[in-house]
């Protein structure tokens, strides 16, 4: 072989071997996010989340991170995963305000609330939150069609609520806190008027109020029980209490 022609191979051989140590260009914050949107509509969930996740520190532009920021959220809620939906839409919202999403972000945020409500007995603060969060999507937006949807989480919320001040006010009467239980039970009538379960709370403040030594007052909340809750269970109760000791 020719000493020239087997120069002319060699550098061949060379820019071929350099050409395929070239390192590809990093992706784009755009191209993560759309990546992320068809794993999304696949509900490959976790991926989507950690593609997501790059897309948000890639950051590119305002729009492409608001978007990751969103689609995060509504993965994280797609996912059942409501601790870290919640922090992602109020992340969200707190860097968009006033963002034509933000209707859907407060519906969402209130749904992530909703999922993380505890029973009676534990800390309420999921309830309180998204009473708090329906409100607001209620007053700032009363005309979106997601505000409709608004009255039946709030009176779900506050119909927890006061479960869980009726559970805790017959835990003080039944230790013999009166007067925590009293203060307790009557905060019931005024913050959740209509409460479903307003006889009970009469019951146990009139016994409370008896116990306590305000025989006019427990007779003024039995005599509400039985004029306003002919059918409660308590009803005879009530009126065996009213004639035996007052």
């Amino acid at each position: 072989m020719k000493p020239t022609l087997l120069y002319t191979l060699l550098l061949c051989l060379l820019l071929t071997a350099c050409r395929g140590a070239v390192t590809p260009p990093p992706r784009t914050a755009e191209e993560h996010y759309q990546e992320a949107r068809v794993l999304f509509e696949n509900r490959r969930y976790r991926e989507a989340v950690a593609v997501l996740e790059i897309a948000r520190a890639t950051y590119e532009s305002a729009e492409t991170n608001r978007n990751a920021t969103l689609l995060l959220a509504d993965t994280h809620f797609a996912a059942e995963d409501y601790p870290e939906a919640t922090t992602m839409y109020e992340i969200f919202l707190r860097q968009h305000p006033g963002d034509p999403d933000t209707p859907r972000a407060l519906s969402q945020l209130g749904k992530s609330y909703y999922h993380q409500i505890l029973a009676i007995d534990r800390d309420q603060t999921a309830a309180r939150n998204t009473v708090v969060t329906f409100e607001s999507l209620q007053r700032l937006y009363p005309d979106h069609p997601l505000a409709g949807e608004a009255p039946e989480y709030i009176r779900f919320g506050n119909q927890h609520l006061a479960r869980h001040e009726l559970y805790v006010g017959r835990f003080y009467y039944r230790t013999g806190e009166l007067r925590a239980a009293i203060q307790r039970l009557r905060a019931i009538g005024k913050n959740y008027p209509d409460f479903t379960a307003m006889d009970q709370v009469n019951y146990y403040l009139g016994r409370a109020y008896l116990d306590n030594g305000h025989h006019a007052l427990a007779v003024q909340t039995l005599e509400t029980l039985l004029r306003d809750h002919p059918d409660s269970k308590l009803y005879s109760k009530a009126q065996r209490i009213l004639r035996r000791k007052l």
